[in-house]
């Protein structure tokens, strides 16, 4: 598993690192972060597992160049499952598939990213996902499992990546995030 880590969304993915850290798997798997889309297409190329995800967690204004970035990527080192969240996959999840990403993880990511490494990158039957299915048809698997927010902490002490201590999540707004 690598994470395209970027300094504007780190908080995300230290929370995915959390949950996964405290839940059992059979799946063997390894965290890579990678800070550039050079190292991120080193990370693919080195990887040695069957099947390698790429985590990219991003906001709507950084959406266009991100996927420029994937279209690189993806040339450069094909053959990795590239998986979008937060807000953009979110609010946009076509939007995402059709700008390169395989996967769009909409709404929380916890329980979704925990069955996705327990079925070792398989999308098939997770909720919280959207994706096309090998006849190129949109699979919307309907709404993640929502954890209460202290279910899980808010950082992962392997990886000793800390975030703030959250007391709310999504929009006060009414947003559907």
């Amino acid at each position: 598993m690598i994470l395209r880590y970027r300094k504007a969304v780190t908080y995300g993915h230290h929370v995915l690192l959390a949950a996964l850290e405290e839940h059992p798997t059979a799946t063997e798997y390894e965290v890579v972060f990678a800070e550039s889309a050079t190292a991120t297409v080193e990370a693919i190329r080195e990887a040695r597992a069957a099947k390698v995800l790429v985590l990219w967690s991003f906001y709507s204004p950084d959406a266009a160049a991100l996927a420029d970035e994937l279209a690189t990527i993806k040339a450069a080192a094909p053959g990795a499952v590239h998986v979008a969240g937060s807000v953009h996959a979110t609010a946009e999840p076509v939007r995402t598939l059709d700008a390169g990403w395989d996967i769009a993880a909409v709404s929380e990511g916890e329980s979704t990213l925990l069955t996705l490494v327990d079925q070792a990158g398989d999308p098939t039957g997770i909720t919280g996902l959207v994706y096309r299915d090998t006849d190129g048809r949109l699979v919307r698997t309907g709404k993640a499992h929502r954890e209460p927010l202290d279910r899980y902490r808010a950082f992962p002490l392997t990886y000793k990546r800390m975030n703030p201590i959250e007391i709310t999540r999504g929009c006060v707004y009414a947003c559907a995030y």
